[in-house]
């Protein structure tokens, strides 16, 4: 009952931000002007309910801290962003600093912060830690289309707390936020940005940490490499709509 009030308030939410975020604007696929940013309407209920939640559920202030420290992070890249640089290659090549290569490098020191309270030895903590940041940013490459990267989330979140339950009711608390929020992303009424994206990424990786075997990290970590590494050189949207069945669910609901 706990959890499912994070996706009211995020349902919400939702109409109530709308005015704050009216001059944020950005083209989606269609070259229509979305407000973005609206991730933080599914980020603080999320993080709230856990906060709430801290003494009955063994992890949910480290989820509620990971969230949120990841969607300051988007946030910031959200309003100081270049958008005309993408992937590794435009944040890291560049002499100037960006707020994308900031993120990445902030990013990826949280994600080991985090990982060592999980972790027994370097390489657990190295391998915890890059699940965490990848997954962070592999959900933000999703984030191309109305409700992709929350349809993505949902789906493998649901698969996570169904392998642990008794340990990632936190993971619960998101999974209604972001259906709370589903509705306004597919409609193309907002746009979540980077504020939610990367919390989205976060949260799952950090879901993974915690509920997968050693052998099915080290699975992971390296599936997560090679679509980050791939994601320079290949469209997803591309590839998703090449595929029937793919393009059948990214498409459903719109």
């Amino acid at each position: 009952m706990w959890w499912a009030i994070s996706g009211v308030l995020s349902f919400g939410a939702v109409p109530l931000l709308l005015p704050v975020f009216a001059g944020q604007l950005r083209q989606n696929y269609l070259g229509e002007a979305v407000p973005t940013g609206l991730g933080v309407a599914f980020v603080i209920p999320s993080a709230l309910i856990m906060v709430v939640r801290a003494d009955s559920e063994r992890y949910a202030l480290l989820f509620a801290l990971v969230i949120l420290f990841f969607a300051i992070l988007g946030l910031v890249d959200d309003v100081y962003g270049e958008q005309s640089r993408k992937g590794f290659g435009g944040h890291f090549r560049s002499r100037n600093i960006s707020t994308g290569a900031l993120k990445a490098w902030v990013g990826m020191a949280a994600s080991l912060a985090v990982a060592s309270q999980l972790s027994e030895g370097w390489f657990q903590l190295v391998l915890n830690g890059v699940i965490i940041a990848l997954m962070a940013n592999l959900l933000n490459l999703f984030d191309l289309r109305p409700g992709r990267a929350a349809k993505t989330f949902l789906l493998f979140g649901f698969v996570f707390f169904l392998l642990k339950p008794q340990v990632l009711g936190p993971l619960l608390g998101m999974l209604w936020a972001v259906g709370g929020f589903l509705s306004w992303d597919l409609r193309r009424v907002v746009m979540m940005g980077d504020v939610g994206s990367n919390p989205l990424g976060a949260g799952l990786g950090l879901a993974c940490v915690i509920s997968c075997p050693l052998f099915g990290k080290v699975i992971l970590a390296l599936v997560l490499v090679a679509l980050n590494a791939l994601s320079e050189k290949v469209s997803f949207s591309k590839v998703i709509e090449s595929n029937r069945f793919l393009r059948y669910l990214d498409e459903l609901g719109r």
